[in-house]
C-alpha cells in the first residue's frame, strides 16, 4: 500500500480567514450507533463543510442555516425566529465546530459542553494515511479509499481526487481530494456526503462570545466523560440560568444541552482511556445533584432568544 503523509496541509495558500469566500459547500450526514447498556440506539445528524483557498469548517447544518440568515441585510424578525425555532429544535445536532487553516498549519475547535463553551488547539497534520486499491462511487464522484489511525479508532475514507482539496468531515483530512465518506472500523461512527456545491457565502470567526482555553487531552477526557451523562457532569455551582424552549430543549447560561440525549460514544478517546484507566469523578461534581439547581426554570420560545 502506499503511504499518505499530510504535508500538503502545512501548505499556505492565501487570503486572511475573516474575509474570505467559501469557494463550496459539503453536506454530510452523520450516523453515530452503539449500545448503551443492554439496549441499542443511534442518533442522526446534518453537518456541513464551507471549504476555501486554504481553510475549511465543519459544523452543524442547522447552525450554519441560523448563521447565514442572521448575516442578510434587512432580514425580518419572523424569518430569522423561524431558522432560530430550527436550530433549537434540533434534537439531534453536532457539537463540535472544527476549523482547519492551512496558512496556520493548526486545526481550532469549539465545543458546547453545558453550561460552558470550550476551545483548544491542534497542529496539522493529525494521521498518516495507508491507500489501498478500493474504490467507491459516493455522492457522484469516483472515490479512492484510504485508511488511517487517529484517537484511538482505525478510520477508512473515501476520497475524491477530483475534489483536489486536503479537507474532510470532521478531523478526517489531510489526502489528496476532499473526502466524501468516513467510518470507523467499529462502526460507530460514519460521516457520508449528501450534496456538494459551488459556495455562496464567507467565512467568519466563530460567534461564540466566551470559550474556556483548554489543552486537546484535557478536552477530551471531559467530553467523554459528559456524554456519558451530561446531568451527572455539570456542576450546578456554574448555573446562572436554565431555560427551557417550548418544544423541550435546555439551555443552561445560554449553552444547548445534552440532557436528554443518548449516552454518546466517544469520537477519540485519551492515552489514558486506551489503557483502560478511569477518572475519578471530583468530590466538586457529585457534591450536589443536578436536579438542586432546577427549582426555577423559566419556559421560553425560540422567538426570545436573542439574536
Amino acid at each position: 500500500m502506499k503511504q499518505i503523509i499530510a504535508s500538503a496541509m502545512l501548505m499556505a495558500a492565501g487570503a486572511a480567514y475573516a474575509s474570505s469566500p467559501a469557494l463550496y459547500e459539503c453536506i454530510y450526514r452523520y450516523d453515530m450507533k452503539g449500545n448503551s447498556g443492554d439496549k441499542e440506539f443511534s442518533e442522526t445528524s446534518d453537518c456541513i463543510l464551507l471549504i476555501g483557498e486554504d481553510q475549511a469548517k465543519f459544523y452543524d447544518y442547522p447552525s450554519f442555516r441560523l448563521d447565514s440568515v442572521s448575516v442578510i441585510k434587512g432580514v425580518s424578525d419572523d424569518v430569522l425566529n423561524k431558522y432560530k425555532e430550527e436550530y433549537l429544535m434540533s434534537k439531534s445536532f453536532f457539537d463540535q465546530e472544527v476549523n482547519t487553516s492551512l496558512k496556520d498549519g493548526k486545526m481550532t475547535l469549539f465545543c458546547d459542553m453545558a453550561p460552558d463553551r470550550y476551545k483548544y488547539e491542534q497542529k496539522l497534520p493529525l494521521m498518516t494515511w495507508e491507500e489501498t486499491d478500493e474504490t467507491s462511487n459516493i455522492c457522484g464522484y469516483q472515490c479512492r479509499k484510504a485508511v488511517g489511525e487517529y484517537g484511538g479508532r482505525k478510520w477508512h475514507a473515501w476520497y475524491a481526487e477530483e475534489i483536489a482539496v486536503p479537507f474532510g468531515p470532521w478531523k478526517i483530512c489531510g489526502l489528496p481530494g476532499l473526502v466524501l465518506k468516513a467510518s470507523d472500523e467499529s462502526g460507530n461512527h460514519e460521516f457520508e456526503a449528501i450534496a456538494f456545491r459551488q459556495g455562496n457565502g464567507e467565512f467568519a470567526p466563530s460567534k461564540i462570545p466566551y470559550q474556556i482555553s483548554i489543552g486537546h487531552e484535557k478536552f477530551i477526557e471531559l467530553k467523554n466523560e459528559y456524554d456519558k451523562n451530561p446531568g451527572a457532569a455539570i456542576n450546578p455551582e456554574s448555573i446562572t440560568s436554565i431555560d427551557v424552549t417550548k418544544d423541550g430543549n435546555i439551555l443552561i447560561n445560554g449553552v444547548r444541552s445534552r440532557l436528554n440525549k443518548n449516552k454518546a460514544i466517544p469520537l477519540e478517546y485519551t492515552a489514558s482511556e486506551l489503557n483502560g484507566k478511569k477518572k475519578e469523578k471530583s468530590s466538586k461534581t457529585m457534591k450536589k445533584s443536578l436536579n438542586d439547581a432546577f427549582e426555577n426554570i423559566e419556559v421560553i420560545g425560540a422567538e426570545s432568544i436573542p439574536r
